[in-house]
């Protein structure tokens, strides 16, 4: 049941309706009951894998705050971490481990096949055992007391907007919105509408009509007959695609949640405009990036302990990253990838912060170093999306050499320029990252009339431009 589909919306009418007039504690039930049901439309024994998880944490949540003995609440928070990480490991890794260890007993002469064919990796499992995680390790760090009731609880884990692709909801900020319900106010309704629409416009009219130029560039078989010009734009097209269709999905959760009176995080914010990857990982999927900063970089030790010790901790914390993503070695080279661009960024910068630094530019030279910046952080975002795309590391290869290699060697074919139609829908794309550059530096004002033009903009563009083939939301696999 996707979001972009006419289901979810009759589903979603329920939803709201029960959410909005029944008493709360009835409201919260039904929600509850509304949720499992939407998990339980991809495959129901999903639903008791969601249940054992939640049940583990919640008990061992009581049981951490209950207790004063310091190697009794590290018992139960291995507890968790072990029935959390397990469960992850196994229906997420199995058939990667199984596959890897067959390859080394083969490459040892030993004649083994082993394969799990036909695994089903439950939808959603990274985003909910992310938020289970915290919950109990917040608990342990006495930075949260535990809910009193599981049904509030159950419901904070499998809330269904949230639920397959996050943004990853923490419990100290979904929990206590739980305890009563929130007046309904204009603005939050006018807000949620545009999280709506500008999600379903980045998903459906920009990331669904760029999937088959995607498609087509990361084949095997076509990748040699590919004109440098045609794997570049192969590639952009995919760094544009991966942004709508999981800004998409974002958006269209936190439009929901507004609309049920309720707030989520934000997921992106235009990184594309980054001028640095640590202001890039403060931009994308923020909530993750949030996640693995406080719950494993900073508990590695961060950079407190060292020079070295943090260029570890950097590069450990984004070759999980990576692996959070997918049980496949190219995501992990993508991890790395990141952490050793970070890395570099470091020693570079040395303590100077390397976040986002809003403000008007000093004079053309200011500004268009601004842009080189960008450009640069662009291109490095974009070589490593080609190896969380690829299929192998062959393919990814294969590709880089057509980008990098290949127009030394042979014409670039700028021709194709001509007929590459696809740009034409990464336009409102960069205008929205332009708005955003506009007010950073220059102070424009996102007032609400502005949001209303931007949004009746998106609306018209969403009923007017074919949708593409509708392919499944990509984060619907991680």
């Amino acid at each position: 049941m996707s979001f972009d589909s006419l289901t979810f919306w009759i589903f979603f009418a329920v939803a709201w309706t029960t959410w909005r007039f029944l008493p709360f504690s009835a409201a919260k039930s039904t929600a509850l009951f509304l949720s499992l049901f939407f998990y339980a439309w991809w495959n129901p024994w999903f639903v008791t894998l969601i249940a054992a998880s939640a049940l583990v944490d919640y008990r061992v949540g009581q049981k951490i705050f209950d207790s004063d003995d310091e190697a009794v609440r590290k018992k139960w928070l291995l507890a968790s971490l072990t029935c959390n990480l397990g469960l992850l490991a196994v229906f997420k890794f199995g058939p990667f481990t199984v596959t890897n260890v067959a390859g080394m007993a083969r490459t040892l002469g030993f004649d083994v096949d082993w394969e799990l064919s036909g695994w089903i990796i439950p939808v959603g499992i990274s985003f909910y055992t992310f938020q289970t995680l915290s919950y109990s390790i917040d608990i342990y760090r006495r930075a949260l007391k535990p809910c009193d009731s599981f049904r509030d609880f159950f419901l904070f884990v499998s809330f269904f907007p949230q639920l397959v692709a996050g943004p990853i909801v923490r419990a100290r900020d979904l929990l206590p919105q739980l305890r009563k319900r929130r007046p309904l106010r204009a603005v939050t309704v006018y807000t949620g509408l545009y999280y709506v629409i500008s999600g379903l416009f980045l998903k459906v009219v920009v990331a669904d009509n760029l999937a088959p130029a995607v498609g087509r560039v990361f084949r095997m078989q076509a990748i040699p007959e590919l004109t440098p010009v045609e794997a570049w734009l192969g590639v952009v097209y995919f760094s544009f695609q991966i942004f709508c269709d999981f800004a998409g999905y974002s958006g269209i959760a936190i439009g929901l949640a507004y609309l049920m009176g309720l707030r989520f995080p934000l997921n992106f914010l235009y990184p594309y405009i980054s001028r640095g990857l640590s202001e890039f990982w403060t931009r994308w999927h923020i909530s993750l990036s949030q996640w693995l900063r406080d719950y494993l970089y900073i508990p590695l030790g961060g950079n407190r302990a060292g020079t070295g010790r943090m260029y570890v901790n950097l590069m450990l914390t984004m070759l999980l990253g990576g692996l959070w993503h997918g049980a496949s070695w190219t995501f992990v080279a993508w991890g790395g990838l990141h952490g050793l661009g970070l890395c570099v960024e470091r020693a570079i910068r040395g303590n100077e912060r390397s976040e986002r630094r809003f403000g008007r530019p000093r004079g053309v030279g200011d500004l268009a170093a601004r842009m080189l910046q960008m450009a640069f952080v662009y291109v490095f975002v974009l070589t490593t999306w080609v190896f969380f795309r690829a299929e192998s590391f062959a393919m990814a290869w294969a590709l880089l050499g057509r980008m990098f290699v290949a127009p030394f060697r042979e014409p670039l074919g700028l021709e194709s320029l001509a007929s590459a139609r696809y740009l034409v829908l990464l336009i409102p794309v960069v205008a929205l990252h332009l708005g955003q550059i506009a007010h950073e530096w220059f102070g424009l004002r996102k007032s609400a009339n502005l949001r209303a033009v931007v949004a009746a903009v998106l609306l018209f563009l969403l009923t007017v431009i074919r949708r593409g083939e509708g392919a499944e939301f990509i984060y619907f696999q991680f």
